[in-house]
């Protein structure tokens, strides 16, 4: 079947857990052939990926790319009160008002630009006139609400794509911003629609605004817009494959029908992660992913000094990329590093070709985010061999089960004391790295990750599941 793949800021242009997953299920899928769309931020990232032969086509779609400058007014009147609607729904609260203002928009975008309305004087007086309804003690400010207005324009983007040909599926690979793609197309055309998350979604974006200066009114209308954007893809999706119960928890509770809820979990492929058997002379923790927030590298470092206070031999090897943009965030971490006077332990490695090279480098290998899904580390790191110590963030803890040790985030000293305990205690680290391969192998196999897609898109496609079906029987 053709199946467009929607991620945001992810595959093919950034190395990572979710652009490693979208690699995989494209290269597993090979029956099945790919459209690619991913929003990035300005339209001149290149791609970081080899893409299969089965990838028919790439398609970038910059949200903070340059303005059309076209101008159509003959339509703005329709574009307005979707847009009245949508914004009365984030207001007052509403779901079901502002799903149909972006039902709206979805269909007034495949005849038209939606850019010049969205862009027009009109928006921000509709977002002005509808404020009161909000019922908000902080008043609305014409800054303020241009500054909103901006942001919604742009997280609209989505909404405005135009696939070249119609698909059987479309697989957005998380909710939010990639939904609105999925959703256009179900609404113009009645294409199902599957939804994975390898994280939960609003809650990433709410931890991502505490780090933004914005007006509290701003953060209502934008924080709202995501809320029920997220509620309405979850009303929408024909099936929500989270990758770990814990997310399938929060489908759920935001509103997904329990009924539509398949968890699938990440795969490895155990050629490509053989056990591990050799351990390096130096005592050494391994730590693998792209270096950003929600990573929480600063908790691992805090844990570290803890950890050399008492193993003063003891290194830190970080392995993964800098996403442009986060390199104010990797400064500070090396100057809380040179604060705690560890900066000569720590080693920033860079990108390396497999993780398996970082678990080789390690006794024990680390996670400290404050936000994961199914993390790709802790999998693969089981099925080297490797004890882990991490956070109980995401499906993590379903993941570990008993084969390692689980600390609460943003919790140095738990941290520190977990490394410890493997560092120093070599027959527990080596009995929790065979369990963790046991576990690995039975339950997080590529194959098996790769049989459940299929399925779920038989399933999601009804003239594929009757031809199954017949097949079967």
């Amino acid at each position: 079947m053709d199946v467009v793949l929607i991620n945001e800021g992810t595959y093919p242009y950034v190395p990572g857990g979710v652009s490693t997953w979208c690699d995989k299920l494209v290269n597993g899928l090979g029956e099945h052939t790919f459209d690619l769309v991913t929003l990035v931020a300005s339209g001149n990232e290149r791609p970081q990926w080899e893409l299969p032969a089965n990838v028919r086509s790439l398609r970038a779609v910059p949200l903070w790319g340059p303005a059309s400058t076209r101008r159509r007014r003959d339509y703005q009147p329709r574009v307005i009160r979707a847009v009245r609607a949508l914004l009365g729904g984030i207001v007052r609260d509403e779901l079901d008002m502002f799903e149909i203002g972006l039902f709206k928009l979805a269909l007034l975008a495949a005849e038209m630009d939606l850019g010049p309305a969205l862009r027009s004087a009109d928006l921000l007086t509709e977002l002005l006139t509808v404020w009161p309804a909000a019922d908000r003690q902080d008043n609305l400010s014409v800054h303020d609400a241009l500054t909103a207005v901006t942001l919604l324009e742009r997280s609209l983007l989505p909404l405005t794509v135009r696939l070249e040909t119609q698909p059987d599926l479309c697989h957005a690979v998380s909710n939010g911003l990639p939904t609105m793609v999925a959703l256009a197309e179900k609404w113009r055309h009645g294409t199902p629609f599957v939804m994975s998350e390898h994280g939960v979604y609003l809650r990433e974006r709410y931890l991502a605004f505490q780090d933004l200066e914005l007006p509290q009114s701003v953060r209502f209308v934008v924080l709202g817009f995501l809320r029920m954007l997220t509620a309405v893809g979850y009303r929408n999706a024909d099936f929500v494959a989270p990758v770990a119960e814990f997310n399938a928890r929060w489908a759920e509770r935001l509103g997904a029908d329990p009924e539509i809820i398949l968890p699938v979990y990440n795969g490895v492929d155990p050629q490509a992660y053989q056990e591990l058997t050799d351990e390096p002379r130096v005592p050494t923790i391994s730590w693998v992913g792209r270096i950003d927030p929600l990573k929480d590298l600063e908790t691992l470092i805090s844990a570290f000094a803890l950890v050399r206070s008492k193993l003063p031999a003891t290194m830190l090897r970080l392995f993964g990329p800098t996403p442009a943009g986060n390199e104010a965030y990797r400064d500070r971490c090396l100057r809380l590093a040179e604060e705690l006077g560890v900066r000569d332990g720590i080693r920033l490695e860079g990108p390396v070709a497999s993780s398996r090279i970082a678990f080789a480098a390690g006794h024990v290998v680390a996670l400290s985010s404050i936000s994961e899904g199914m993390p790709y580390t802790v999998i693969e790191a089981m099925m080297c061999g490797r004890a882990t110590v991490s956070t109980d963030v995401g499906g993590t803890a379903d993941a570990v089960d008993t084969t390692g040790l689980i600390v609460p985030p943003r919790d140095p000293e738990a941290f520190a004391e977990a490394c410890l305990t493997l560092l120093t205690d070599d027959d527990l680290r080596r009995d929790l790295g065979a369990a963790g391969r046991k576990r690995a192998l039975s339950t997080f196999t590529l194959q098996q990750s790769l049989d459940c897609y299929r399925e779920l898109y038989d399933a999601a496609v009804p003239g594929e599941l009757q031809l199954l079906s017949g097949g079967v029987s």
